[in-house]
């Protein structure tokens, strides 16, 4: 009888003792260094460039020269090459007036179509010439660094505009709405990306009974217009005054 309360004397103080540890390991507080991190910060050579703001624009001039790529034009070239001049009114936004000469032939596209049904898409109206007042609000200055030694600064911007496309027989008012991108590798020069819609009405350059080369030649306001949106693409070269 001793012998049987002795047991359950020893198995009630192990239970209390097996208890208390499990609870222990619940509880255990371990310094935060030790703790498992799901993200850490990058330690960077030069950490004063990284808070501080490199690039100052305010008060200053900028220009732009870049190459322009109508995404979505499926008749004329498809390539320009453009001008801006803007003028950084403060840190959150910019004015600017941009230029840009289109090139002139055909797209590959048109090309295509001449060769298999003998359409000359020539004698339809160009765009020649786009002229717009941008204006430029810039939303998210930040930085990136690729070696941890060089940081890059961007800026991300968004773009509104209001001008005029030239065809080669009549100009059109026309606006534009974007998005765009600046990468600054020096506290002067950057890559400079701008995606933009553009809204004008245009000629349409499919005209029945006039392209091919035995038909009438037609006179340019024989072809009929209609509201175009055309998707570009601009990449180019910055310079910051």
């Amino acid at each position: 009888m001793l012998k049987n309360g002795f047991k359950a004397v020893v198995v009630i103080v192990l239970a209390l003792l097996l208890h208390k540890a499990a609870f222990a390991a619940e509880v255990v507080d371990l310094p935060p260094e030790e703790l498992a991190q799901e993200s850490v910060l990058p330690v960077f050579d030069k950490p004063v460039s990284v808070k501080n703001r490199n690039i100052i624009t305010d008060g200053r001039f900028e220009t732009d020269v870049f190459y322009g790529y109508a995404m979505t034009e499926p008749i004329a070239n498809v390539s320009k090459i453009g001008l801006g001049i803007y003028y950084n009114t403060s840190e959150s936004s910019a004015w600017g007036l941009l230029l840009a000469k289109n090139s002139s032939g055909l797209s590959s596209y048109a090309d295509q179509l001449n060769q298999q049904f003998s359409l000359q898409f020539d004698r339809a109206p160009s765009p020649d010439m786009t002229g717009m007042i941008d204006y430029n609000l810039k939303a998210f200055y930040g930085k990136m660094s690729i070696t941890k030694s060089v940081v890059f600064n961007t800026l991300l911007y968004g773009s509104a505009s209001v001008g005029a496309v030239k065809y080669v027989h009549k100009t059109y008012p026309a606006v534009a709405l974007g998005l765009g991108q600046k990468f600054y590798f020096t506290k002067n020069w950057a890559f400079r990306f701008d995606l933009r819609l553009y809204a004008h009405q245009a000629p349409v350059p499919f005209l029945a009974g006039r392209l091919k080369p035995a038909e009438p030649v037609p006179n340019y306001s024989d072809f009929q217009e209609r509201l175009t949106l055309t998707t570009n693409l601009d990449v180019g070269l910055s310079y910051l005054f």
